[in-house]
C-alpha cells in the first residue's frame, strides 16, 4: 500500500491536503488509509475560496484570449510589415524610373536641338 499526498479542490475543504492510500475507498477492501494534513478551512474561507477560485479561473482564461488576440495581431503586424517593404520598394523602383525618363527626356530634346543646328547650318 502506497501513501500519497493530495490537495483537495471541494468546496467544503479547499486546498485542504490530506494524504490517502493508493486503494480506492470504495473498493472491497476494508483497509483505506485517510488523513488529513491540515486543519478544516474556516467557514468563511469555505464561503470566500471557491468564489476567488472562479475569479482566477476567469483571469487566466482572460489572459489566454488576449494572448491568442496578441499572437493575431502580431501575425497582421508583420504581414502589413511586409506589405509596406514591398511598397516603399516600389516606390524606390517609381522615382528610379521617374529619373531616368526625365534623362530620356532631356536627351531627346538635346538630340533635337543639335539636329536642327546641324541642318540650319548646312543651308547657311
Amino acid at each position: 500500500m502506497k501513501i500519497k499526498q493530495h490537495t483537495s479542490w471541494t468546496n467544503l475543504n479547499p486546498r485542504r491536503r490530506f494524504e490517502a492510500c493508493d486503494q480506492n475507498r470504495n473498493s472491497q477492501r476494508r483497509h483505506h488509509f485517510f488523513e488529513w494534513l491540515d486543519n478544516e478551512t474556516c467557514p468563511r474561507g469555505k464561503a470566500v475560496l471557491p468564489r476567488l477560485l472562479r475569479r482566477l479561473r476567469g483571469m487566466e482564461e482572460e489572459i489566454r484570449a488576449r494572448d491568442e488576440q496578441l499572437r493575431l495581431v502580431e501575425a497582421e503586424k508583420k504581414k502589413l510589415e511586409e506589405k509596406v517593404g514591398l511598397v516603399i520598394e516600389g516606390k524606390k523602383e517609381l522615382e528610379w524610373s521617374r529619373q531616368r525618363q526625365l534623362k530620356l527626356g532631356f536627351a531627346l530634346i538635346l538630340s533635337w536641338c543639335l539636329f536642327v543646328i546641324l541642318v540650319m547650318s548646312r543651308k547657311i
